[in-house]
């Protein structure tokens, strides 16, 4: 019963956030996008001119990750999809770095089970993976580019951020199920 109460309740959230969109003009005084799960920071003198940017969590992935390697927990079918959200900008280039921090992991509780939480930088060309430990409850980056094409409603250059988790003990059944070699962080094909 706890379980599917706690289903409804990550259920009801997700669909609250679904729709969290903010837009508006920073200057060069720099400024905070913030929607449940994600902060972008523009710092001071980041950008020569005010400069319009959109923030958004997202339904799916405009374009669909490489399946392999660290890429491997897309195919866990017990994963969980923690947010996906896209960054769209009419500027590419910043004079200092814009940070993005989004969240990734509850807080961390020891002896509970390990997780391997992965996040995914689609900018418009190629997907960037990293892996996350399960002790961290952020992941944080910083960029001085934003990619041209992953942008959307009518601005040119985007970043789309995918937040993933599984547990481990699920990441090495698919693994093996897949005729794979668990490494313990990423699935290995023979």
């Amino acid at each position: 019963m706890r379980a599917l109460i706690g289903w409804v309740w990550l259920l009801l959230s997700l669909a609250g956030a679904q729709n969290a969109v903010v837009e508006r003009r920073i200057s060069s005084e720099g400024g905070v996008l913030q929607i449940p799960g994600i902060t972008v920071t523009i710092p001071p003198q980041a950008l020569h001119l005010p400069v319009r940017f959109r923030l958004e969590r997202l339904r799916a992935v405009p374009k669909i990750p490489p399946q392999d390697g660290v890429f491997f927990i897309q195919r866990v079918p017990e994963r969980e999809v923690m947010g996906i959200y896209r960054l769209s900008s009419s500027a590419t280039d910043f004079l200092r770095p814009i940070s993005i921090e989004v969240k990734v992991n509850p807080p961390f509780k020891a002896g509970s089970p390990p997780t391997v939480s992965a996040v995914y930088l689609w900018d418009g060309d190629r997907y960037v993976s990293n892996q996350v430990p399960s002790s961290s409850e952020t992941f944080a980056q910083s960029r001085l580019q934003l990619g041209l094409g992953a942008g959307a409603g009518g601005y040119p250059a985007g970043l789309v951020v995918v937040v993933l988790r599984a547990s481990e003990f699920e990441l090495k059944r698919t693994c093996l199920s897949l005729g794979g070699r668990w490494t313990g962080t990423s699935c290995e094909t023979r």
